[in-house]
């Protein structure tokens, strides 16, 4: 039950990571820990290239870039975090909605979408 909080608490960290305002702008470096920035991380997720990251550096100046575009962004997640944990591999699944507001001040919304974070036990971590 141990190995499974913190799964739910890193899943939590990450959704509460994809954050930006005036008051608070987003910083990758804050938060890339939770990532693994070498050849083995892979992400396909919202708005990337269809054939996703399979490397860190790709992904490190995409997700700088991208958190640029809007001037507020939060993700908000539902109370399902699913967690299953097979050795040294975990995997997380958690639907979530986004809000926010671009620099003109437009609205954005993402109304509904699912995470799913697959995890590997290195170290002690």
């Amino acid at each position: 039950m141990p190995e499974e909080i913190k799964i739910r608490e890193r899943t939590l960290e990450w959704v509460a990571s994809w954050a930006t305002s005036p008051e608070n702008p987003f910083d990758l470096d804050k938060v890339k820990h939770i990532y693994e920035q070498d050849a083995t991380f892979s992400s396909f997720d919202f708005g990337r290239p269809h054939d996703g990251f399979q490397s860190w550096a790709p992904a490190d100046a995409y997700y700088r870039k991208f958190m640029t575009v809007p001037k507020v962004w939060k993700l908000t997640p539902n109370d399902d975090i699913n967690v299953s944990i097979r050795g040294d591999v975990a995997w997380a699944t958690v639907s979530l909605t986004g809000s926010g507001e671009l620099q003109d001040g437009s609205p954005i919304a993402l109304p509904e979408a699912r995470a799913t974070l697959i995890m590997e036990k290195r170290g002690e971590d």
